[in-house]
């Protein structure tokens, strides 16, 4: 449940930086790489055994580490997501997020107001 929320939290907090950088050259993106196979979170979730009994599923559904970049690093680099700002990406591409939540402007200005209270801004 955190580890959701706290996706959450980087697609409302990209939505409220974006809003905030509008007019300057300056563009926030948030993105999903994908489920990555063969990484310390990875290890420590499943644990050896079960990730190996999940061994043939890996190749077809889940991503290497060099798949999962692929996507930050088109928003990175790419003159396509030149001017873009305040989106979702996933598979190198705009993506709706997977939640209503993620797209609520009001829960986005109170996570904004929260998170700059508890850094003393």
């Amino acid at each position: 449940v955190a580890y959701g929320q706290s996706k959450l939290a980087n697609i409302l907090f990209t939505r409220s930086l974006a809003k905030r950088l509008a007019g300057t050259s300056v563009i926030a993106n948030c993105l999903h790489p994908g489920v990555i196979t063969k990484t310390e979170l990875y290890r420590h979730l499943i644990g050896q055994i079960f990730s190996f009994l999940l061994m043939p599923i890996n190749f077809i559904f889940w991503k290497s580490p060099r798949e999962g970049a692929q996507t930050a690093i088109y928003c990175a680099v790419d003159e396509a997501v030149e001017g873009v700002s305040g989106k979702y990406f996933k598979d190198c591409k705009v993506a709706a997020p997977n939640t209503e939540a993620a797209v609520d402007d009001d829960m986005a200005e109170r996570l904004w107001k929260v998170s700059a209270e508890l850094v003393g801004l």
